[in-house]
């Protein structure tokens, strides 16, 4: 089977495909404490179709901007897949964002309408002037199979009642939406600054979910793969590749219980997950977790582990680099992995110790590259020739530039394609910056090698000149310092010397304080005695890179780095004075 050719690139006609064609496989699971719930293809495109109408009947105009704000569910589908087929333009909110944060985002985008969950809905209703409220508030909250929804409080809606509306309006009729029409407006995280809106056309997103489905199809089955949804739907890599793309090839996704190690194996198992899309720190925390798991076994099934390690890692020698695939499937079956093709990495750099740990474990992961600007991937390492110490080929219908190359290749890089941006939401200056003649600069340094794989160095911003001018990338030094023992995270950055053009090369770390405490039980630390340990930890860093990258200075933080959703450490909020 393939995936439903499409009239037009919008997400109402992949809605409308995929209902037609997969209708009463499974589309969408919530996993609660009475095994779940699951909604067909079928069921799906009929609630939305529903909810659409009542959006309509309740005065949302095409081109209306309606935000969406909650936790991963099948109601957060309905909504943003609902507010597509109405015309009007999905604004999804990060849900970590704080209470001033979301107010700021509404405001700013022009918000009419909202659906959310209960709690969002009380930071609008308990902070808001009567004449700034949306017109519409909706909530997301599931009140159970058979059971009519109350109103949650006054000045909101159910999303009960938008079906009834659009029961008893079947007449109504919906717009004709146009590929060139826009579909979404997402505010990035900002990691360096103030978040830009990012005006992402239905042609972007879907033009990106069927390039990803070319990229991918020769090692899945339409309609047979099931997707593990664990992170934020809100955010573009989750949206487009664990949501839409799931849809558009008719697959089971089933929305994780919680990202705790121990959930996530269940419903890794239970579910049969095929595919999981994550960011680097996850699949390091489950690597880590295994190894943990390991060291806590018995004395016998340590020894045939690491026995077995070691027969994987002589294979690797010789150029076997599979075997883990084969000695290991007793480990993946019992961990709950077994039923796993691969998983998908994005977001920020996949260290390549992760990597290359999961692939001696016989687990595939595959890197790939986006921005939001570009709906958002990019590229993706193919499955049969991985090499994640780089991001993989462009994929089918993306070209690529390396600009203002250095005599090394490296250059800033830039990529054309159908899935590039509209723009920044009101910010025509913003836009001429990285959009020239369709291409986006990216603001990542990188390269493309002999063979065709594009390599990315680090942030062009974040980049640290040395006295002897020598380019020193921050990423590949946080790399192996995050490999380090009692090192949680680190941030790496330029400090100016005084007298000099030149930076030095200066951290700060935070310490792995549990870990610190699996390795000194009965002992409580000092601070001074967890200094040694963590400047042993970057001496040991230290060694493993060119002298001229080397970390000169460095700072212990107690408290965990501000992130993004997708675990980016937002620099600029790092107090490094």
């Amino acid at each position: 089977m393939k995936a439903p050719a499409l009239a037009k690139n919008t997400i109402p006609e992949l809605l409308r495909q995929a209902g037609a064609t997969y209708a009463r496989m499974p589309a969408l699971t919530a996993l609660d404490c009475k095994g779940g719930r699951t909604i067909t293809f079928s069921q799906l495109l009929d609630d939305v179709l529903l909810v659409a109408r009542g959006l309509v009947a309740s005065g949302v105009k095409p081109g209306s901007h309606v935000a969406v704000i909650g936790r991963n569910s099948p109601e957060w589908a309905t909504a943003y897949l609902a507010v597509s087929m109405s015309g009007a333009v999905n604004v999804p909110v990060d849900p970590q964002l704080s209470e001033n944060e979301i107010r700021q985002l509404l405001a700013g985008a022009g918000v009419s309408a909202v659906f959310g969950d209960p709690k969002f809905l009380d930071i609008i209703l308990d902070s808001a002037k009567g004449d700034t409220l949306p017109n519409l508030l909706i909530s997301l909250e599931f009140a159970g199979e058979g059971r009519s929804q109350p109103a949650y409080r006054e000045g909101t809606v159910t999303l009960d009642a938008l079906r009834e509306a659009g029961t008893e309006n079947p007449s109504l009729s919906l717009p004709d939406v146009e590929s060139s029409e826009l579909a979404a407006i997402i505010f990035t995280s900002g990691t360096t600054g103030s978040p830009k809106g990012v005006m992402l056309t239905h042609s972007n997103i879907v033009s990106d979910v069927i390039a990803c489905e070319h990229a991918i199809s020769g090692h899945l089955e339409i309609g047979g793969e099931r997707f593990l949804s664990v992170l934020p739907v809100n955010h573009t890599f989750e949206c487009t590749a664990g949501f839409l793309l799931p849809i558009y090839m008719g697959c089971h996704i089933t929305y994780a219980r919680s990202l705790r190690s121990r959930y996530l194996m269940e419903d890794i198992r239970n579910s049969g997950t095929t595919v999981m899309l994550g960011v680097p720190l996850l699949f390091q925390k489950m690597v880590e977790g295994i190894y943990r798991a390991v060291d806590k076994a018995p004395v016998v099934k340590r020894k045939v582990f690491y026995a077995t390690m070691n027969l994987v890692k002589a294979g690797e020698r010789v150029g076997n680099f599979g075997l883990g695939k084969y000695l290991f499937r007793s480990l993946r079956e019992k961990a709950g992995l077994g039923s796993l093709k691969f998983f998908i990495s994005g977001g920020a750099a996949l260290p390549l110790f992760v990597s290359r740990e999961m692939n001696r474990l016989g687990l595939t992961i595959l890197q790939g590259y986006g921005l939001t600007e570009a709906s958002p991937v990019l590229t993706i390492n193919p499955a049969d020739a991985p090499r994640n110490e780089t991001i993989g080929f462009p994929l089918p219908g993306v070209q690529v530039r390396v600009l203002d190359a250095s005599t090394e290749g490296v250059g800033e890089l830039a990529f054309k394609g159908p899935m590039i941006m509209k723009g920044y939401f009101k910010d025509s200056e913003a836009t001429e910056k990285v959009l020239n003649d369709g291409w986006l600069a990216t603001g990542d340094l990188g390269m493309v090698d002999k063979d065709g794989y594009v390599h990315v160095c680090g942030r062009s911003k974040n980049v640290i000149v040395t006295a002897a001018g020598k380019n020193v990338y921050p990423e590949e030094i946080e790399a192996e310092l995050n490999r380090q023992p009692f090192v949680l995270e680190s941030m790496v950055y330029g400090r100016k010397k005084g007298g000099t053009a030149g930076e030095d090369v200066c951290c700060v770390v935070v310490p792995d304080f549990e870990k610190i405490g699996e390795n000194f039980p009965d002992t409580v630390l000092s601070d001074s005695e967890v200094e040694e340990l963590i400047a042993k930890d970057v001496k040991t860093a230290n060694a493993m890179i060119a002298p001229y990258k080397r970390v000169k200075q460095f700072k212990i933080f107690n408290e965990e780095l501000p992130k993004t959703s997708t675990r980016k450490i937002k620099r600029h909020l790092v107090n490094i004075s």
